[in-house]
């Protein structure tokens, strides 16, 4: 439920090794619905609570999109403070690259933004 407060506009992820992951963005972030940005779903294949997940990531409504998979490593650094560390790979085409790292920077952004909150 946290996931939708600055990353999608639906989030599934089963915590869990093998657990399914969906995550829906709108094009129309007010209304949370209509037509889809982009629909990215995959399956967990690292989980180590409050340390570590790496999920397979693949945009369902992109026949072309490559199979890339995300990990996300997070670090206590201090009381109420945590390094993340956010690694997206597989990717076939600098474009294509070069489009996801505009959006993780701009949802990591939203991220540190909530966390202050």
């Amino acid at each position: 439920d946290e996931l939708t407060n600055w990353f999608p506009d639906q989030a599934i992820m089963e915590a869990k090794l093998g657990g399914k992951v969906k995550f829906v963005f709108y094009k129309d972030k007010e209304r949370k619905q209509g037509e889809l940005e982009c629909v990215p779903e995959g399956t967990i294949i690292e989980f180590i609570p409050n340390k570590k997940v790496s999920y397979t990531w693949r945009q369902t409504n992109a026949p072309d999109f490559p199979n890339t998979v995300v990990t996300w490593e997070l670090e206590e650094i201090a009381d109420n403070k945590t390094r993340v560390k956010l690694l997206h790979t597989g990717f076939e085409s600098s474009e294509l690259f070069k489009q996801h790292d505009e959006g993780w920077s701009y949802f990591l952004n939203r991220l540190q933004s909530y966390c202050k909150k």
